[in-house]
């Protein structure tokens, strides 16, 4: 017989190049043995190869491949610690471009907790391999799948023009 694990819903919406603004609940473990309740960013990056969604009227669970999920956007009425706990450890936040497989792009805040202060965006982004991670934007909050990012531009310049001068000019003095 297997073991029961209560569960709450949280409602998300589901984007895919196979499927657009899917609607449902989201099952999440209740777990009354812990300190805290499972996030939608563990359950995102769990081992299991399927998501169970409740979907429709009438709660109708459907499996999605998180594999060919490009984001999961979070419900108005969610709130942040049921999307992923900052706890006590370090962390920072990076003002960027998202832009994905499919051509669309967002632009927020990529949240990341730190291993290191000296952690660079490219750093955790390099270490993700098919996880999701956070993004804050002023339409609210999406877990994004890393494996559908085609780019990431970040709003902060490298510090110095890299031809060394004025746009048009050379580097090489003749």
């Amino acid at each position: 017989m297997d073991h029961y694990i209560p569960k709450r819903r949280v409602p998300v919406t589901l984007w895919s190049n196979a499927v657009q603004a899917v609607q449902g609940q989201l099952f999440l473990d209740l777990d009354a043995t812990h300190k805290r309740h499972q996030t939608i960013l563990e359950r995102l990056n769990e081992s299991a190869t399927f998501l169970p969604l409740a979907v429709g009227e009438e709660g109708r669970t459907s499996l999605f491949n998180k594999a060919a999920l490009m984001r999961v956007t979070v419900g108005r009425q969610v709130i942040q610690s049921d999307v992923y706990a900052r706890g006590f450890q370090p962390w920072r936040e990076e003002e960027a471009e998202v832009q994905f497989s499919d051509g669309t792009s967002l632009s927020g805040k990529v949240w990341m907790p730190l291993e290191r202060e000296s952690q660079r965006l490219s750093d955790f982004m390099n270490r993700q391999g098919a996880g999701f991670f956070v993004l804050t934007t002023h339409t609210g909050l999406h877990l994004v799948n890393a494996a559908a990012v085609a780019r990431i531009t970040l709003s902060e310049s490298a510090g110095a023009p890299l031809n060394g001068g004025e746009p048009g000019q050379s580097a090489i003095a003749s």
